[in-house]
């Protein structure tokens, strides 16, 4: 997993608040602005997040809804984590991210 993959998520944060959480499934509504700032790389960093075994099982963008959802491993990923990376101020998404790197990191 790339740093630069989960700094994109600090990007992503600024188009989205969250709509709904419970541990293993986050519903992030989007404004429309997401969708032109979305490139393939910041898809792809959530494709990386996916791929990191036993954290991000998959995600669904619902243009037409305006949402995106996470569906996770709650036992492996605090939902805290989730909540405090896209519900806080950038400081403390900060340290949310640095935690989650430190998660998807091997020893």
């Amino acid at each position: 997993m790339q740093f630069d993959d989960l700094n994109n998520l600090m990007t992503l944060r600024r188009y989205v608040e969250i709509a709904h959480h419970i541990p293993g499934r986050l519903r992030l509504r989007f404004t429309s602005k997401l969708v032109s700032a979305l490139s393939k790389s910041r898809l792809s960093s959530l494709d990386s997040l996916c791929s990191a075994e036993g954290y991000l099982h998959s995600y669904t963008l619902n243009t037409g809804t305006g949402s995106l959802l996470l569906e996770y491993n709650a036992r492996a990923l605090s939902p805290a984590l989730l909540t405090q990376l896209f519900g806080a101020d950038d400081a403390r998404a900060g340290e949310a991210l640095a935690a989650i790197h430190t998660l998807l990191t091997p020893q």
